[in-house]
């Protein structure tokens, strides 16, 4: 839990778990204002809007709860800046790499969905109205003022379904009312109610949103699961006054069935394993070695890199054969050792003199080599052509 533990520093990790996650908003005062800067700043903003293409919705303006028309040109959106508009960038953890990394690594370590929007505000200007959100919420001060309101839920756990126009905002002050500096951080759990207002100059803040899996999505795998048992995909007995007592045992043997399963571990336990390994990495381009093209430019002290990605190691029944799933891909291996295996995804970076030492006895050109090429090719690593130590 490394960076997100970072994130929360100073705060204590056990703390904020035990006491405000999905509970209770937090302010985390910086004690640098540029904590946050490697992630992105006004240049990273700038750069983005100079060098992709502005797509709506995913660079967008709001302006009092609305989303402004579609800016068909750069000088409109300035436009609907000037005028008091926010500008929203979505989706930066698939766009920026500092991010994409980062992103990553909460994503293993949290085990739930991440991803990063941006906002910029100009002062004395609200672009949203006072709303909740449907997902966890990580405000990231970048740069400017920008005073927060948070008050509390008037519906526990909202789902995305859930938008705030279909419910009463809190008539209670804010349990939260400050405004944040570079450097701080605000957590405001789904569900409780905020908005927030620039000062005094520009602020620009990052929203990371950690949307985690519920009962009900659960629910819906176990769902998806039954399609495989004919006794779930038999029709019901007909629907009619005759023949309500059939329908009822029907659905209460069904019951009984749900029941049954729920208890069985090994269901359990693959439906966490499918989530652990849900998401893809931010590497997944590795030319042209992935085509199977010069896979070791400097023999076997060739660079390798493993996106930071869950690897579940799985014992098949072929004796000694294992399967490898990890970041959306899957492969299998046979003739290495489970231990060698674990040591080997364990790392994120290594040479080929490092497989070496992990294979004694195993011939370079025969044996290393074929086993790693399948691993580039496969998309599982990626070969640093530029890097040598």
């Amino acid at each position: 839990m490394q960076t997100f533990t970072t994130l929360l520093d100073p705060f204590p990790l056990e703390t904020f778990l035990e006491k405000y996650w999905t509970r209770e908003g937090l302010v985390i005062p910086g004690t640098d204002a540029d904590r946050f800067g490697h992630l992105f700043d006004w240049e990273s903003l700038n750069n983005y809007l100079n060098f992709y293409p502005l797509k709506f919705p995913e660079v967008r303006v709001s302006k009092s709860g609305q989303t402004l028309p579609e800016a068909k040109r750069p000088q409109e959106l300035i436009e609907q800046c000037r005028a008091g508009g926010t500008l929203v960038v979505d989706r930066l953890h698939e766009r920026v790499k500092a991010i994409a990394e980062w992103v990553a690594k909460l994503r293993i370590e949290l085990g739930h969905r991440c991803q990063v929007n941006s906002y910029c505000s100009f002062p004395g200007h609200q672009g949203f109205s006072r709303h909740f959100d449907s997902h966890e919420v990580f405000i990231l001060q970048l740069s400017g003022h920008k005073h927060w309101r948070v008050f509390s839920d008037t519906f526990v756990y909202p789902l995305a379904e859930h938008r705030s126009s279909q419910f009463t905002p809190p008539e209670t002050d804010p349990y939260i009312d400050i405004i944040l500096h570079p450097g701080d951080l605000l957590y405001i759990p789904r569900g409780h109610w905020h908005y927030a207002i620039a000062v005094d100059e520009p602020s620009l803040h990052l929203t990371l949103g950690i949307d985690g899996p519920n009962g009900i999505d659960f629910s819906d795998w176990l769902t998806r699961e039954l399609q495989e048992f004919p006794q779930w995909r038999e029709s019901l007995p007909l629907l009619n006054p005759d023949d309500r007592e059939n329908c009822r045992k029907h659905l209460r043997n069904l019951v009984q069935n749900w029941m049954s399963l729920l208890e069985l571990n090994e269901l359990i336990d693959r439906y966490l394993d499918e989530q652990l390994l849900q998401g893809q990495p931010p590497v997944q381009f590795g030319f042209p070695a992935q085509m199977g093209y010069d896979i070791f430019p400097h023999g076997d002290r060739t660079q390798f890199y493993r996106p930071p990605q869950p690897v579940q190691i799985s014992e098949l029944t072929e004796t000694d054969k294992y399967e490898i799933k990890t970041g959306g891909k899957k492969i299998s291996l046979k003739g290495i050792e489970k231990t060698v295996l674990e040591r080997i995804f364990a790392a994120t970076e290594f040479d080929g003199l490092d497989v070496r030492k992990w294979l004694p006895g195993f011939d370079w050109e025969t044996e290393i080599v074929p086993f790693l090429s399948r691993l580039v090719k496969a998309g599982i690593l990626i070969v640093r052509s530029d890097r040598i130590d």
